[in-house]
């Protein structure tokens, strides 16, 4: 870690020693309060992700959106584990689902089933609620491995967008105060997908379950850190030329802001030959045969698109 020079009112600005790039989580604490946070910036990670599948403009930044929420959430994780968010329409609604996960150490993936017609009448410029509609829910999943008991949490999709369905599940799941920013976009310049977040949490005393928001300062404090969050704006979170740490300076360099290592981000599917092999030997052979076109049987992967083929003598028939 380094510290910056104290300024008049002795609150440091403390950075790691690396500077920040895409593709990375950092996390960071606000000097003097009972807040925390994590920032997160995504360019070829969710690039991949969105152009996989060519995704419409209004779904490829939902999808970005929920992969940036992912990032955040599953970074979080101090062991080996999953986070899955998976967003789930009613089933008049043009999006069906959307489903993103996270996997320690860093690697995230995304999906999202759609009706092209009912997308495409919708236009360019759709809402979240246009696309998701109503009486929708969102379950957000954390597994820490087999020794550990898994999570779940569901939200209903009330919100006017994914990051206030997001600070509902924290409010109602975790009983945790949150504020949470989250963009995606096309980069004007290089016509690549890019995506960004930033969230922060009011944490109970000592994070052990004591007294929350009770005391003047308090309210105060966390009143203060979820304002100034709430002034960045979406092109600050995607701009290539603005690293993390330089943002987190801008929103709390009159209180200091103590920045960690970060996380680092990579788009990874768990897909493989093997894998789908595996799953079709599952199958009868009656189902298998008929799969078999012009002598092969052909999937492709959900998450990132990948074609495989496979001959009646892979699956042994």
């Amino acid at each position: 870690m380094r510290e910056t020079t104290p300024r008049p009112n002795n609150r440091p600005i403390i950075l790691p020693e690396s500077g920040s790039l895409d593709n990375l989580v950092k996390p960071f604490q606000i000097e003097g309060m009972n807040v925390r946070g994590r920032a997160i910036r995504l360019g070829t990670a969710v690039h991949d992700i969105i152009t996989a599948h060519d995704y419409p403009q209004p779904l490829a930044i939902l999808v970005g959106e929920l992969v940036v929420l992912s990032g955040l959430l599953g970074s979080i994780l101090k062991y080996e584990g999953k986070v899955t968010i998976q967003a789930k329409a009613r089933d008049q609604a043009a999006v069906n689902f959307l489903v993103a996960d996270f996997e320690t150490p860093g690697h995230v993936r995304g999906y999202a089933d759609y009706k092209a017609a009912a997308l495409a009448d919708l236009g360019s410029d759709a809402s979240f609620r246009s696309l998701i509609g109503s009486g929708g829910y969102m379950a957000m999943t954390i597994d820490q491995g087999a020794d550990m008991e898994r999570y779940q949490g569901i939200v209903d999709l009330d919100g006017d967008n994914l990051s206030d369905c997001a600070i509902t599940y924290f409010l109602n799941s975790e009983q945790t105060p949150t504020a949470l920013r989250l963009a995606c976009g096309l980069d004007p310049v290089s016509g690549h997908w890019r995506a960004g977040g930033i969230m922060v949490q009011h944490l109970a005393h000592g994070e052990e379950g004591g007294p929350r928001l009770l005391d003047r300062d308090e309210q105060e404090n966390w009143r203060r850190a979820s304002i100034l969050m709430q002034s960045v704006k979406s092109r600050e979170l995607l701009d290539p030329q603005l690293d993390l740490d330089q943002l987190l300076y801008r929103l709390y360099h009159e209180d200091g802001v103590r920045v960690f290592e970060p996380t680092d981000i990579d788009h990874r599917c768990r897909c493989s030959r093997e894998r789908l092999l595996s799953v079709l030997q599952s199958f009868p052979a009656s189902d298998l045969a008929d799969m078999v076109e012009e002598g092969r049987i052909t999937a492709n992967c959900q998450f990132c698109n990948r074609h495989y083929e496979f001959s009646p003598e892979d699956i042994g028939l």
